[in-house]
């Protein structure tokens, strides 16, 4: 009987864990919810929109998850600079994220959606002559904090989760750069840095560890798309050719 007690809560962290869940980067994830500055295109321009440059950090710590083992310690975590590179989480097991390329492709949707220029597509390089603007990106942040609560009860602890009790949290960071060019030369320039946190539970929130980093993405594009808007209508004179 005491083996079974004490396997019980194992089983539980395992489970709470991921066990082989595998998540992915998708976006939007709400269509209905991507800004439009009007019913049809603003400016009769092409937008390329190309890879952003990863500046993140490449130090994952995950060693930190088991110190929930130790009496009275009433939380372990993880801490991803990088959660693509990761494998382990609260609830999911993987992130599939392609950070340079999928954030450079959600961009790319939002200013299409936006009908603030005709047109916005993505591209490795190799068209960026048939647009008229370039959109280029750099990434400081995709870092991904989570946390397991075991109520200092240690391997007692996942027991109370079953009542209902959070079972730990999850908070994701999205810090961009974006900048436009016309004839290479910048005519725009945007910064967002933004946490979003969510506490999870066994019947709740479960799975959804980074899920909030495609809000995060449109909600920088929503407002990064009205910024420029507002610029471009108050310096008219930087969609002129020169």
């Amino acid at each position: 009987m005491k083996l079974h007690v004490l396997t019980l809560p194992v089983l539980l962290l395992l489970l709470c864990t991921g066990c082989g869940t595998t998540a992915k980067f998708v976006y939007p994830d709400q269509m209905s919810a991507l800004v439009q500055v009007d019913s049809a295109p603003v400016h009769k321009l092409k937008v390329a929109v190309t890879p952003f440059d990863d500046e993140r950090s490449a130090e994952n710590v995950s060693g930190t998850l088991f110190l929930y083992l130790i009496p009275l310690m009433p939380y372990s975590w993880v801490e991803y600079d990088r959660p693509d590179a990761a494998r382990m989480f609260l609830s999911i097991a993987e992130y599939e994220f392609t950070p340079s390329e999928d954030l450079a492709k959600a961009a790319a949707l939002s200013l299409r959606r936006s009908n603030l220029f005709e047109d916005a597509f993505f591209t490795f390089g190799g068209e960026k002559s048939n647009a008229d603007l370039v959109l280029s990106g750099k990434i400081k942040s995709t870092k991904y904090l989570g946390r397991i609560i075991s109520y200092g009860l240690s391997l007692e602890g996942p027991l109370l989760w079953f009542f209902g009790l959070p079972c730990g949290t999850s908070d994701n960071t999205l810090a961009l750069q974006l900048q436009l060019r016309r004839n290479g030369k910048i005519i725009w320039d945007y910064t967002y840095d933004r946490t979003s946190g969510l506490v999870q539970g066994l019947y709740y929130s479960f799975g959804r560890d980074c899920l909030d980093y495609s809000t995060l993405m449109r909600e920088c594009m929503n407002e990064a798309i009205l910024d420029l808007n507002k610029h471009l209508r108050d310096n008219p004179a930087l969609l002129k050719k020169q």
